[in-house]
């Protein structure tokens, strides 16, 4: 074993060195790597790299301490610079296999692993790039061109999730993912689809539960299951042992990106921010929060929950302590902007649960409730406006959303779009929506004149609503006064000339 990994060590060092175009043993490479590869490197087999991380896989497996004692530098320079130089390799699965690497290392996963995992983290590459690196692969294996890439991607999503959380725990590491997060698109990219991700995972893995409720109410109905064709409690048998398995393994997978978004959104706020994402995050977070304690949240309540991991409480403080990781008014605008799950009760009913279950302090719970008062008093501003917000012209609705633009831009295709609609678009597609061309966003181009008059409109037509509105609390006030007066005046003795005369005078007055 110790001779295979002497032979796998001088391959990688041969493969570094034709990687970079330098001599072997010139130590660490600077990255990013010169692109395209090496007209060398880019003509060797596949099977140079995918032998060796075959071999560290099964030698981490059965014989880890071999490896963590006799692995030079050479061979964890290698690694980690593939990993980081991913697109110079065109299987986006060679990759997946090193990250794989990485994984098995963890010492949660592979204890005897512990000092291998140890000099990895302390490598320069890992200290600046390999945060990065990371990201840029999460979002790159959405597609892979292979018919199982759908399922393929959610397992090295879990490796590259994990990596992750080991790093957050390092003061050089965490630093290195915050400023990772302040320095490009690359971080809104991966939280986008870190959000899809945890969309689907939790949507996919409450239902699986609500049928396996649903069978286990049915079989424990001795009288209802016993009346059923024997063919069809097979099925439903069939049928609840499929939902088991997808339901503990998409709930493996969903705590872990829940996690992610738990520790990520403690330190980073910015890009969650921003318009193409705060929408979204703040739907996902409202729906989920209605599933657990909504009117239907006991349609998930299961015989052995720890049998599938699944864990209400702790999702449930998770998703609160999202709320309150990023509690200010622009996300309190995107929850009063979720018009399918935001409503004020939902929050009071999580709040009581909350204080019920003693799974937050009653600070905490304060401030969910204040939250959740911010976002009810700007939906029932929202709504008011909504009337005189409808009669904007059409050249200032966005065409795909229909809601009035903000920031509009120009397309390639001459097609003027919101910014926010359309970098959303982007984040999961790079081409045009109208032609299905290449789309990036600096092909944007704002339309500033447009941009004023839509200003200036919202200004005009704010001024005349809040007008109408003084104008109308003037005439109420002067009505009702009016009323008192005519009423008191009519009370009066007809025979008092000076009372006479002045109640004339009232009852001809016209408030209009």
């Amino acid at each position: 074993m110790r001779r295979s990994l002497i032979f796998y060590t001088s391959v990688s060092e041969f493969l570094l060195s034709v990687m970079t175009n330098t001599p072997p043993g010139s130590g660490v490479p600077s990255l990013p790597l010169l692109s395209p590869p090496p007209p060398t490197f880019a003509a060797m087999p596949e099977w140079y790299v995918e032998d060796i991380a075959e071999f560290l896989l099964f030698a981490l497996q059965y014989f880890p301490s071999v490896i963590t004692d006799n692995m030079e530098d050479t061979l964890i320079t290698w690694l980690l610079v593939t990993i980081c130089s991913s697109s110079m390799i065109k299987n986006p699965y060679l990759v997946a296999k090193l990250v794989e690497v990485v994984f098995v290392i963890i010492p949660t996963i592979q204890p005897r692993c512990e000092m291998l995992y140890i000099r990895f983290m302390n490598h320069e590459i890992s200290h600046t790039v390999l945060p990065s690196a990371l990201m840029k692969f999460y979002t790159e294996v959405e597609t892979t061109g292979s018919s199982s890439e759908f399922y393929d991607k959610f397992s090295i999503r879990y490796h590259i999730s994990l990596i992750i959380k080991g790093m957050w725990n390092s003061p050089v590491h965490r630093q290195a993912l915050i400023n990772e997060s302040r320095s490009g698109h690359q971080f809104v990219k991966f939280v986008n689809m870190l959000m899809n991700d945890t969309t689907f995972l939790l949507d996919e893995s409450l239902e699986s539960l609500k049928r396996i409720h649903e069978v286990q109410e049915l079989i424990s109905d001795e009288d209802k299951w016993s009346k059923l064709p024997s063919e069809q409690q097979q099925s439903r048998m069939r049928q609840l042992s499929s939902d088991e398995r997808q339901c503990r393994s998409y709930l493996t997978l969903a705590r872990e990106t829940v996690d992610m978004f738990h520790y990520l959104t403690v330190d980073i706020k910015e890009p969650f921010l921003r318009p193409e994402l705060v929408d979204r995050l703040a739907s996902m977070l409202n729906f989920n929060l209605q599933q657990l304690c909504g009117k239907k949240c006991k349609d998930l309540k299961v015989r052995n929950p720890d049998k599938y991991g699944w864990e209400p409480r702790r999702l449930l403080s998770q998703l609160v302590d999202i709320y309150l990781h990023l509690d200010c008014d622009k996300f309190a605008e995107a929850l009063a902007g979720d018009e399918r799950s935001f409503r004020k009760d939902l929050f009071n009913d999580a709040a009581l649960r909350l204080e019920r279950i003693l799974i937050k302090t009653p600070v905490e719970i304060e401030q969910f409730k204040s939250l959740a008062a911010k976002a009810h008093h700007i939906l029932e501003t929202n709504q008011k406006s909504e009337d005189w917000l409808a009669d904007a012209p059409d050249e200032f609705k966005d065409p795909l959303m229909d809601t009035l633009m903000t920031d509009p831009v120009l397309l390639p295709s001459g097609q003027i779009m919101d910014r926010s609609v359309i970098m959303r678009h982007l984040l999961n597609s790079n081409t045009d929506p109208f032609n299905r061309q290449l789309l990036t966003e600096e092909m944007l181009i704002p339309v500033d004149d447009l941009k004023e008059r839509i200003r200036i409109w919202k200004t005009e037509k704010t001024s005349k609503s809040l007008g109408s509105k003084i104008n109308y609390v003037v005439y109420a006030f002067l009505s009702y006064k009016t009323s008192k007066i005519i009423r008191h005046v009519r009370d009066l003795d007809p025979r008092d000339a000076k009372q006479i005369s002045r109640r004339d005078e009232i009852l001809d007055y016209d408030i209009s």
